[in-house]
């Protein structure tokens, strides 16, 4: 799931809709229609989204560094956010707004065939965009074996998911200015034309409030559940262990998460080659090693007592050694 795949829905619905977004508002200058002025806001506010969500996915690429050392992932889904407020406010807000000032001032759309051009443009373009949104959101769910609702549920890459939806929801959006302004015409009423730009931007409240949700998820330290079944499932089949009290996880991007476990070994398994002055001495070892960590967490937590959980793994010189070599490989890949 990496980050360069993610990009192509993103570039290709900001092309998309800045073209519509310009289009839009041509149109909406040449026909006075709310409709299609909620349509421009709404493709306004998705090319700023999207510009948004491309920020989040560069930053996010950034590597580990003493300030932030598990890098910088979660990037991705604070733009994310912030994006979402923008589509609130200008997308919801401000077209539901306009479209009743519209209204209490009695102006009626004039320009069918303009408007219904404008839109059918729209609808190609931003149909070609939700395509590659849907191809990228099926690329990620194949290579993770998941069917298409269930992926829909368990992805960690809110970009795809959001291009998705905001795509799907523009294209709902075309549809109920097309219905909004035919049946206005058809029956030469204001009213109709209102009240498809209130759906719109009701609609894109409803895509702001779900995006917003799906972010803040991840920005609250969301675990991983599929991890924590792996670790379970396949720690659990081990000869060694004999059982797992604590499994727990953090999601930082979609391509990292931190795995932090407690795990009892077997000791009829681990002491069966012994004599037993081995097993007491490797009791002993383990007590020793207890008491160590032990002190080491409450130096800790007496000088710094917002640590309220610290993992603390014990090495030997030269597996320590292994292990920079090994994270050094990991950072320059």
């Amino acid at each position: 799931m990496s980050w360069k795949g993610a990009m192509r829905p993103v570039a290709a619905a900001v092309l998309g809709n800045l073209t519509v977004t310009v289009a839009k508002f041509i149109g909406f200058a040449l026909t006075g229609s709310s409709a299609i002025f909620a349509e421009a806001l709404h493709s306004l506010a998705d090319t700023l989204n999207q510009t948004l969500l491309w920020i989040g996915l560069h930053r996010s690429t950034r590597k580990p560094d003493d300030e932030h050392q598990f890098g910088y992932g979660q990037e991705r889904y604070f733009w994310n956010l912030v994006s979402a407020v923008a589509i609130f406010f200008l997308g919801g807000g401000y077209t539901v707004l306009h479209a009743i000032e519209r209204l209490q001032e009695g102006y009626a759309p004039v320009g069918l065939g303009i408007s219904l051009f404008v839109l059918a443009l729209a609808l190609v373009v931003e149909g070609f965009t939700l395509f590659v949104a849907l191809r990228e959101f099926n690329r990620q769910r194949r290579k993770e074996g998941k069917s298409f609702r269930e992926w829909l549920v368990e992805t960690r890459d809110p970009t795809t998911l959001a291009v998705l939806v905001e795509d799907s929801v523009a294209v709902l959006g075309v549809g109920i200015a097309i219905l909004g302004i035919a049946l206005g015409d058809a029956t030469d009423s204001i009213w109709f034309d209102t009240i498809a730009a209130v759906l719109i931007g009701v609609l894109m409240g409803a895509l702001a409030i779900f995006l917003a949700t799906l972010n803040r998820s991840y920005l609250i330290n969301r675990a991983d559940p599929e991890l924590n079944e792996a670790a379970r499932r396949e720690w659990g089949k081990d000869v060694h262990v004999q059982s797992i009290p604590r499994v727990s996880s953090i999601v930082f991007s979609p391509d990292s998460s931190v795995l932090m476990a407690e795990v009892e070994l077997r000791e009829e398994t681990m002491f069966q080659h012994m004599s037993p002055q081995e097993v007491a001495q490797v009791r002993r070892f383990v007590r020793q090693l207890n008491e160590i960590r032990k002190t080491l967490e409450d130096r800790i937590q007496k000088k710094v007592p917002r640590a309220k959980e610290i993992f603390v793994e014990f090495t030997l010189p030269e597996e320590t050694e292994s292990a920079q070599e090994g994270a050094q490989s990991r950072q320059n890949q």
